[in-house]
């Protein structure tokens, strides 16, 4: 299920739809690759989903690029609290 942006309260966080893992703190990080636009890194959740993540050259915070449709907001009280 994707997230309404409407329903998006700004004390919501993103967290794993299937364990409720915070997506910004994955469990592991896999790899990393540079490119042509940044660096590329592979992360783990803690249920075992595997996230790509873009950290772009020049700046800027990094974008979920592949993964993202396992993701759903809730309050930060209701998640687990991450490593």
């Amino acid at each position: 299920m994707e997230a309404d942006p409407t329903d998006i309260r700004p004390e919501d966080i993103a967290v794993c739809a299937d364990c409720g893992w915070p997506v910004e703190a994955p469990l592991q990080e896999a790899s990393r690759h540079t490119v042509a636009e940044g660096t590329v890194v592979y992360t783990r959740c803690a249920c075992g989903r595997v996230r790509v993540w873009l950290e772009p050259c020049g700046g800027g915070g990094p974008r979920l690029v592949v993964g993202g449709n396992s993701v759903m907001y809730a309050p930060k009280a209701e998640c687990h609290a991450g490593p």
